[in-house]
């Protein structure tokens, strides 16, 4: 890295990314890897399961419901959603009761189930795929 280059970023830098590790972050010149895409993600995620899931929940606690469809503590987000830029559905509870979150994550109605799993489109999806539009 030219030494005019490094005087103007390295100061700026916090103080773990100095010139050796600044260099490894940039590459030394050579291209970035590209990250493959497995699959395409709607807004609404990938089919976890056709069905909804039945869950007593607490009042005033927090949840945070998948809403990509990777998660493998469904229908709760365990951070499988930052490898797809997606964001889980937060939502505080006023009552205790039970309620039915979805499970296709197609519902309209997130993070509750409004049905949608019935539908021929969300039947004929396999798990792990998105619903065809």
């Amino acid at each position: 890295m030219p030494a005019m280059l490094m005087a103007a970023v390295v100061p700026k830098l916090r103080p773990a990314l100095r010139p050796s590790l600044l260099a490894q972050v940039i590459g030394r010149g050579r291209a970035l890897p590209q990250r493959e895409a497995v699959r395409q993600y709607t807004d609404k995620g990938v089919v976890a399961v056709k069905t909804p899931f039945k869950v007593q929940l607490g009042e005033g606690k927090l949840y945070a419901w998948c809403s990509c469809g990777l998660s493998k503590k469904q229908p709760f987000c365990d951070g499988a959603h930052k490898a797809v830029g997606m964001t889980p559905v937060r939502f505080k509870m006023e009552e205790t009761r039970e309620v039915w979150l979805c499970g296709c994550k197609q519902t309209n109605d997130r993070p509750f189930c409004d049905g949608t799993h019935r539908t021929d489109a969300v039947q004929n999806t396999e798990l792990g795929q998105n619903v065809a539009a």
